[in-house]
């Protein structure tokens, strides 16, 4: 039976270890370039302490939910997820003149649709090998798996943004990878994918001018590698202990969107080597904590549930510590919990609840683990 007022603690710990990261990075990125810009150096922290108590109101919410309703509400917000991704398409934000077709303007604030999508892409896969558990291993059901999370991904890359695209399907081939479908039909999607994916990329000059800048930021600093070199450098700079909190120099006009895509870089820089660490030591807490709780769990759609919203957590903070470290070109992560942004936040807390819960949900019993 559900263990009543039971939760992880060292999971519960890591969040909130992140949530006081994001108020604490997001003010030292934004108050003095907001200073020097002759605007108030406390509005970004003020809207990142409001984002963040109604996230971990959200979090305490989701951790309250039955994770039925979840199951009950899967198949409807993957439906929305691609109205809401179409949308967009149709009707994009107006962000400083320009259209931008990522973002829905709802007056009060900016909606990401792909956010969205991520969140009930699991949530999808989720209830599909819940439901079709004992045909997992026929090329219908996997066929029919990757066929939303498909079709999501086609939208965000028409948008464009490829790096989100390519993220869902990372995604859910780490879901499906794990969930006991045929691994040597399912592995002959990423041995079509990556050619398509570096097809799109090289073909695009702009995508081209990423990858050489990441290859070569050196060569192209002064040109299209301002941002990894910029981001290389606050790293140099941090060496082992970090410049102190609030003392670093990259985020003055040096960094652009150092509050959002390059967070890390900041840490790196007035954390040093030791604190930019210890915040990858969180995430892997949370991989570690979250595949274990899920594994154990009795109900299969719990076990997947937990398993993708794990990964969607941790496989998108660790893709944003390799773009801020030059392993991967810039594609626009932002590190959960932490980076500036009310959408991601949000997902990320419903997730983080959800996950909580689940560590107070019924586990399989030694007799039924022997005989599954």
């Amino acid at each position: 039976m559900v263990r009543d007022f039971y939760f992880d603690r060292v999971l519960l710990l890591c969040f909130i270890i992140l949530f006081i990261y994001g108020i604490v990075f997001v003010f030292s990125a934004t108050s003095v370039p907001s200073l020097i810009n002759n605007k108030d150096p406390y509005l970004y922290l003020k809207k990142e302490i409001l984002w963040v108590l109604i996230g971990f109101t959200v979090m305490i919410g989701a951790y309250l939910t039955p994770i039925n309703f979840w199951k009950k509400i899967s198949y409807p917000l993957v439906i929305l997820s691609i109205v809401l991704l179409i949308t967009v398409l149709i009707f994009p934000a107006e962000i400083k003149g320009t259209s931008v077709k990522r973002w829905l303007d709802l007056g009060f604030f900016r909606f990401q649709p792909s956010e969205l999508a991520k969140f009930s892409t699991v949530l999808f896969l989720a209830n599909f090998i819940y439901r079709k558990e004992k045909n997992l291993k026929n090329w219908e059901a996997i066929l029919s798996a990757i066929a939303v999370p498909a079709l999501i991904s086609t939208l965000i890359l028409i948008e464009p943004h490829k790096g989100a695209a390519f993220f869902i399907l990372i995604l859910t081939f780490l879901i499906m990878f794990s969930a006991n479908f045929d691994w040597k039909k399912l592995i002959i999607f990423p041995v079509v994918a990556v050619p398509v994916f570096l097809y799109i990329f090289f073909s695009s000059e702009y995508a081209y001018r990423r990858i050489l800048a990441l290859i070569d930021p050196m060569g192209y600093k002064e040109q299209f590698s301002y941002q990894v070199f910029q981001s290389i450098l606050a790293f140099s700079k941090g060496g082992l202990t970090g410049e102190g909190i609030g003392a670093g120099t990259q985020k003055l006009r040096y960094l652009p969107e150092i509050h959002t895509d390059y967070i890390y870089a900041l840490i790196g820089e007035e954390t040093g080597f030791l604190g930019a660490s210890f915040l990858v030591l969180i995430f892997i807490i949370i991989l570690f904590k979250g595949i274990n709780i899920s594994i154990k769990l009795e109900d299969r759609f719990a076990q997947v549930l937990g398993v993708g919203l794990t990964f969607l957590i941790t496989t998108q903070a660790f893709f944003h510590f390799a773009v801020n470290t030059s392993l991967l070109p810039p594609t626009g992560f932002t590190l959960p919990f932490v980076s500036y942004g009310g959408t991601s936040l949000f997902i990320m807390s419903i997730s983080a609840g959800i996950l909580l819960r689940l560590s107070k949900e019924p586990v399989k019993t030694a007799f039924h683990r022997r005989i599954h």
